[in-house]
């Protein structure tokens, strides 16, 4: 029984249970503070991803430069929401519908709910994700409202996301998202000439012109290791404003 699920089993009894496929089994649990003890950043998408002609949905698969692999997404917020994720360095893994919420029978007509993403935190704490459009968060209120204390009871943390809401901030972590992968990332030399360009607070182009100098690299190359360090945060600039070569950067 460790296949992905097509359809989710009804709950009979008057508990919340949780089910989640860890180590090639799907496990039946019922809801209690023992499930934080879980390592669901390991978990397998409890159920199938669908597709069909027509799918209003874009779906696709996104490579996290903090889980090291490619994690599924069902729509493009989503994907949005895993960049963003991605980027926060209280994250260190990320699971795609690792479990589902069976909810007792007493609260029909919600029978159960599959959340979008569990996270690990870097202080070791859970966190449940789900992912929604602004326009359709009323029409799920109870069911988010469900999950929030499933959650408080078993002690994780949630979120609700429903976008980036920074325009500014959404297009500079889309650029700086392609440049995440380590084929980007400078050499050691190379990474402290950069760092040492941007010790005390430079505009982007003179940065990466003196550290293109001094470390007789392009400028071309510098600017794309430039970017893999802002993404990684090593270099600090405000991504609240629009990103050009006058924008301050800091090592």
């Amino acid at each position: 029984m460790g296949s992905a699920l097509r359809t989710l089993p009804v709950n009979a009894t008057d508990r919340t249970r949780v089910l989640a496929r860890l180590g090639g089994s799907i496990e039946n649990l019922e809801l209690s503070m023992q499930l934080s003890e879980l390592p669901l950043e390991q978990a397998v998408a409890i159920r199938e991803f669908f597709s069909w002609p027509g799918k209003p949905n874009y779906e696709g698969l996104w490579w996290s430069s903090t889980a090291r692999h490619h994690v599924c997404f069902e729509s493009l917020l989503e994907a949005e929401y895993l960049m963003a994720a991605d980027y926060d360095p209280s994250v260190v893994a990320i699971a795609a519908q690792p479990l589902a919420f069976l909810w007792p029978h007493a609260q029909r007509p919600r029978r159960s709910h599959v959340p979008d993403f569990f996270l690990r935190l870097n202080n070791g704490d859970g966190c449940i994700v789900d992912v929604r459009d602004a326009r359709r968060v009323q029409a799920d209120q109870d069911q988010f409202a469900l999950t929030r204390r499933a959650c408080l009871e078993i002690g994780w943390k949630y979120q609700l996301f429903t976008g980036i809401e920074s325009s500014v901030l959404r297009t500079n972590l889309r650029w700086l998202s392609g440049y995440r992968h380590d084929r980007h990332r400078p050499d050691a030399r190379t990474c402290t000439i950069i760092g040492e360009a941007f010790q005390r607070g430079e505009q982007l182009g003179y940065g990466i012109a003196e550290a293109a100098r001094i470390a007789d690299q392009s400028r071309e190359v510098v600017l794309t290791n430039v970017f893999h360090l802002m993404w990684t945060q090593e270099l600090a600039v405000d991504l609240h404003t629009p990103l050009c070569m006058q924008a301050r950067v800091s090592s």
